[in-house]
């Protein structure tokens, strides 16, 4: 099942990546053949940042255990990206700028699905707390 879901996801990355390659040429498709290693590329990142999204399913992981996995397939397969393709430079100030911004945007993540479970756990604890009340009452 998590197989399925995983590859499913990793589909549909794989298409908004191609996609945002395609946007990132403002749709002018006469480098077709020259972009066709970007676009391919950008499905791959596309595809492992979705697919890989499966370890926040993994029930026995914290928040953070999964979000940095998560973030360690992501920002490796970058990592090889950027260097194999020549995108950035390491002194380059855009890709400090990139880096910065996918660690914030982890940040967010860990910080958003911590407060969600959260309120999950606070519901489920008053949940039980009424349940037991009532079978007090009885």
């Amino acid at each position: 099942m998590l197989w399925k879901k995983a590859t499913l996801s990793a589909l549909i990355g794989f298409v908004i990546g191609v996609l945002i390659g395609v946007g990132f040429m403002q749709g002018d498709l006469s480098g077709l053949r020259e972009a066709l290693p970007h676009l391919l590329l950008g499905g791959i990142y596309g595809a492992v940042a979705c697919g890989s999204s499966v370890v926040y399913d993994t029930e026995k992981w914290s928040i953070a255990r999964a979000t940095a996995t998560h973030f360690l397939f992501v920002f490796s397969l970058y990592l090889l990206i950027v260097f194999t393709m020549d995108w950035f430079r390491l002194g380059d100030p855009v890709f400090w700028i990139v880096i910065a911004v996918m660690v914030m945007a982890y940040i967010l993540i860990w910080l958003f699905q911590y407060l969600v479970y959260k309120r999950k756990i606070r519901e489920m604890n008053n949940d039980l707390a009424r349940m037991k009340s009532r079978a007090d009452k009885n």
